[in-house]
């Protein structure tokens, strides 16, 4: 009880002339910031941000609140977040943070010290999602810069400044991520022109690297595995073109789908990143498989067309020779068939004009059976000279030529 009393006379000793609105110094004051990060929760690149949950410091003097001329058996004094409220803090911010938070779990976790020097201490847990500068041309073998930039909302540089301490930024553990790894970070200061004047900035860089390992597994791999698939339809039979289709379409969708499966992960960027060129790249072989197939198919069509034609053609002439070379040997006994009829025929004419019986017309008739022959029972034969006409029929060739057999055969 009675440290209670002490703590609560030197709490209105130390506030009873206090003016929040008056800087400690009027030569402004020196703001010192540290970071200890607990943990990295996420890394977005569809949103193009950061999560991150960290206890922020800040550190300066006031000597206002120098309590050692008061004797008390204590060098500092911790005091609840409400105590801010009552004295001047540098009202610092994170300026390019897109949303932030105290964490209330099971209260809001603040606290101040105040030292007996007139140093105060204030420390926040914070959780604070910040953006990234992401350049994923070279995705997925990019890497990300993330940033936090801390800025005094209410004071120009000419009144508060702000420094990084001696450790700036510590870590709870090492961050782990799925899809990065966290290679380094870095600390800067700058100060920023406003219309009302120049403000001071501290910031502090966060690197990361991607993990590739997930992209080479599911993209990479995968689309070299079904570009040499398809290759292999080259040593199908040119004739299997049903096949060569099938395996070529289905390698064009496999790596469509793969790439649109990547991009629904991806923000939409104008430029071409390495990703795309694999892909594109990928496709193209595949699509060249398909444009190959269609130009030995026709080739191949036209080459067929050849062979039957050719084909045909011998074929064609092979029938009409076996026709020439049988009809050339029906021919000879046709020949002779027909020689031995003439002969016969024209000397049964020559002892009817012996006879007396020859006139101007002879008509055959179906009566004399024994002298009639096909050769002659429709026509009326003139007087001829039977010499002549039996040196003829037999000086006369019966054979059949190749263009007349074509010709009938036509």
């Amino acid at each position: 009880m009675k440290n209670t009393i002490n703590l609560g006379h030197i709490i209105n000793a130390l506030l009873n002339d206090y003016d929040i609105h008056l800087l400690p110094s009027n030569e402004g004051v020196n703001v010192t910031i540290e970071m200890h990060v607990q943990g990295i929760t996420a890394i977005s690149e569809l949103t193009g941000d950061f999560e991150l949950d960290f206890m922020y410091s800040e550190i300066w003097e006031d000597q206002r609140l120098n309590f050692k001329q008061l004797n008390i058996c204590a060098t500092n004094i911790t005091l609840k977040g409400e105590f801010r409220k009552r004295i001047w803090t540098p009202e610092t911010c994170i300026i390019n943070s897109r949303y932030s938070s105290i964490h209330t779990s099971p209260s809001e976790n603040t606290f101040i010290i105040l030292y007996e020097n007139g140093i105060v201490w204030s420390n926040f847990r914070l959780k604070v999602r910040a953006p990234c500068k992401m350049d994923l041309r070279m995705f997925p073998f990019d890497s990300i810069i993330c940033k936090l930039t801390f800025e005094s909302y209410s004071f120009n540089a000419d009144e508060v400044r702000l420094f990084w301490h001696e450790k700036p930024l510590t870590m709870m553990e090492i961050v782990e991520l799925p899809d990065f790894e966290l290679i380094g970070w870095r600390t800067d200061h700058e100060r920023s022109q406003y219309p009302n004047g120049e403000w001071d900035r501290a910031m502090v860089e966060f690197k990361f690297a991607r993990r590739y390992g997930f992209y080479l597994f599911q993209s990479y791999f995968p689309t070299s595995l079904t570009v040499i698939s398809s290759w292999v339809g080259f040593f199908f039979d040119v004739r299997a073109a049903s096949a060569k289709i099938t395996l070529g379409v289905s390698s064009l969708l496999a790596v469509s789908f793969q790439f649109g499966s990547v991009l629904r992960h991806l923000p939409r960027a104008s430029y071409i990143k390495c990703l795309d060129v694999w892909m594109i790249s990928s496709i193209i072989f595949i699509f060249c498989t398909l444009v190959e197939l269609a130009i030995i198919c026709r080739l191949n069509h036209y080459e067929r067309e050849k062979q039957i034609g050719s084909h045909a053609v011998n074929q064609w002439i092979n029938q009409i020779r076996k026709r020439k070379n049988l009809n050339g040997n029906s021919s000879d006994s046709n020949v002779k068939v027909l020689r031995r009829q003439n002969i016969s025929s024209i000397m049964n004419l020559e002892k009817l004009r012996k006879a007396g019986n020859a006139t101007t017309d002879i008509d055959i008739t179906s009566d004399n059976k024994e002298n009639t022959s096909n050769e002659h029972r429709f026509f009326k034969w003139p007087i001829i000279d039977i010499r002549k006409l039996l040196v003829q029929l037999r000086d006369r060739d019966w054979t059949i030529t190749a263009a007349q057999d074509i010709c009938c055969e036509l």
